[in-house]
């Protein structure tokens, strides 16, 4: 009998400890190839485990992708009462096809959730202390596209067109009724309306804006 109860007690004890581990695991990814790792156990559990290697979590997680390690780049840890989540950061090889991934404090099994690129959304249930099966990276990534990078810029600068004419403007002592009459003549293109305002200028700075066919003068300066 008491055999029995000590063998229940170390039964019940081991279940409670592997039940605290409270794991759950989700790698989201972009189409550039950069994903965020999130990796959450319970808090208690956590800060102990972790206790001996002295923060460094980025150690205790393999990414294996096509027979190499892919390290993540950074590390936050995101406290909480009721779970704690190390938050890793990094990028994948634009042409990565299999992945396959080792968390190394765990013992019990854990779901695994990667949110793929292109939408699809994959589960896989990891056993604990073991290898994950292989998991399929391909046809998600892509290169960054010249317009994707350039048209924020773009964009900025037109928005900053009509700030740099009014300035200029002011600098100059240029009417405003100047610089409406550009926009107005221009179809309200801030680009056009930046070029017939600075054309203005130049007249100014050269005397003629006195000109009685200042009109024609712009016109043919602009052309």
């Amino acid at each position: 009998m008491g055999l029995a109860l000590v063998i229940v007690l170390v039964l019940g004890a081991h279940a409670a400890a592997h039940d605290a581990e409270r794991t759950q695991v989700v790698l989201t990814f972009a189409r550039d190839g950069t994903f965020v790792l999130d990796v959450s156990n319970d808090p208690n559990w956590l800060k102990l485990r972790m206790e001996p290697f002295k923060n460094n979590f980025i150690d205790r997680v393999v990414l294996f992708v096509d027979g190499h390690e892919v390290r993540p780049t950074s590390a936050e840890l995101i406290a909480g009462e009721t779970v704690a989540t190390y938050r890793l950061r990094g990028r994948m090889p634009l042409d990565a096809h299999t992945l396959r991934w080792y968390y190394g404090l765990v013992v019990d099994p854990y779901p695994m959730t990667i949110r793929r690129a292109d939408g699809r959304l994959q589960v896989e249930e990891i056993a604990g202390d073991a290898w994950s099966g292989t998991i399929d990276l391909s046809g998600q990534f892509q290169q960054p596209r010249i317009i994707d990078r350039v048209m924020p810029m773009v964009i900025v600068g037109l928005l900053l067109v009509p700030l740099v004419v009014r300035l200029a403007a002011g600098r100059f002592g240029l009417r405003r009724s100047y610089v409406v009459s550009a926009f107005r003549r221009t179809s309200r293109s801030p680009a056009k309306a930046g070029h017939y305002v600075l054309v203005r200028l130049k007249m100014k700075m050269r005397g003629w804006s006195n000109s009685r066919n200042e009109n024609s003068d712009v016109s043919s300066l602009i052309s």
